[in-house]
């Protein structure tokens, strides 16, 4: 009962911190880079965070209903609105994933197909952002029309079953699976056009260095994406061999999903450039240049004032 109050109070702790930190992010880029929408980069990294900023949230608003249920054990949490919290939280996660993956794909036509003008439109990207959300909510919602979202008297709140292994196992592929190959393709693919350019013309060194932290950013992603997942995994892979699972199964994969997310709020803003130059520095205002390229506007505080 004591440990699983402690994993509660640290899924909690983690949840917060990370719906905080997405949060502060999210603000800071809105007060700080102008203009916004025309920064592509920035906009995909928006639209990560505003998926780490729901799944924190809703994890958050679950874990106390968690908590509540437990204090006053007379009152029922199985409702549809249960259900329905975890079809939200699931429709974040998802969307996560995939949001990491359009980065990635992002940054694969920036680098491979820069002369593509219909992969560097406005057009696409909307396009790309739209889908990117269409697709977990769709496939998401399969889950709730089948009631596949069980209530857990232990947890007393619904997640997917780890005993409904076919449901689990589809979800970890399409949630998991799918996003973590794109991801590695397009890092291939990266790795392939950097050799190949370099065997048949000279690379200039800015190029060079800018391919290999592209490179270095998805590999992050791809680590840390890997690392959410893999105690869901491992604990469905033990119960499928010996049919028993721990009665802290839930809270372990709770707990590895916040912990996750916390480092995920953190690791993007480290590797992205326009927002690492936000904390960095505490009198500029960050502004897209022509050609991609980011110029920063010192604003002196003690300067005169433009009329």
């Amino acid at each position: 009962m004591v440990l699983k109050e402690i994993f509660e109070g640290i899924i909690v702790f983690f949840s917060a911190a990370s719906s905080i930190i997405s949060f502060v992010v999210l603000l800071l880029i809105f007060i700080r880079v102008r203009p916004l929408a025309s920064d592509r980069a920035i906009v995909l990294t928006c639209n990560t965070y505003i998926t780490l900023l729901g799944s924190s949230f809703m994890t958050l608003i679950i874990t106390i209903y968690g908590i509540y249920g437990n204090i006053y054990p007379s009152i029922s949490m199985d409702d549809y609105y249960c259900q329905l919290r975890s079809y939200i939280n699931y429709v974040f996660i998802c969307s996560f994933y995939y949001s990491c993956s359009l980065q990635a794909t992002f940054r694969l036509f920036r680098v491979v197909f820069p002369k593509q003008k219909v992969l560097q439109s406005n057009y696409a990207f909307i396009i790309a952002i739209i889908i990117q959300w269409i697709i977990p909510i769709l496939y998401i919602l399969a889950y709730l029309l089948r009631h596949d979202f069980e209530y857990h008297p232990e947890i007393n709140s619904c997640w997917l079953s780890f005993k409904s292994i076919r449901a689990l196992s589809i979800a970890m592929a399409f949630v998991y699976g799918s996003p973590l190959i794109i991801m590695g393709l397009v890092y291939v693919l990266i790795i392939r056009y950097i050799r190949r350019t370099a065997q048949t013309q000279q690379i200039r060194e800015n190029a060079n260095k800018r391919d290999l932290l592209i490179v270095k950013r998805i590999i992050l992603l791809v680590l840390i994406a890997l690392g959410i997942g893999t105690p869901t995994a491992f604990l469905l892979i033990i119960y499928m061999i010996s049919h028993e699972l721990t009665s802290l199964a839930y809270h372990v994969q709770g707990l590895s999903l916040t912990a996750g997310l916390v480092v995920e709020s953190i690791a993007l803003a480290v590797i992205t450039p326009q927002v690492r130059k936000i904390f960095k520095f505490n009198n500029q205002r960050i502004t897209p240049a022509t050609g991609g390229a980011f110029a920063v506007q010192v604003l002196r505080v003690d300067g005169a004032m433009r009329h």
